[in-house]
């Protein structure tokens, strides 16, 4: 085998793009994995920083976690 391309490993590796800006991931580059629902949950490979989810839809959820007591005892 003489494939020079390090292996990612898992998504990353399958993917070979960001899921969220489409440029290729170099190698050995760190990636992030995001999670996202499609009729069934899945994880794609993104660039740190980057997300498939929408500015609206993560205020959203920052606003929501705020509103939830600590529960820490």
């Amino acid at each position: 085998m003489t494939d020079e391309r390090k292996h990612l490993g898992g998504a990353a590796d399958r993917q070979r793009t960001c899921a969220t800006c489409g440029a290729e991931f170099e190698p050995g580059e760190r990636t992030e994995l995001e999670a996202f629902s499609d009729g069934e949950v899945r994880y794609v490979a993104v660039h740190p920083g980057h997300t498939t989810h929408s500015p609206s839809r993560e205020r959203a959820a920052a606003r929501r976690l705020r509103g939830i007591p600590d529960q820490a005892a």
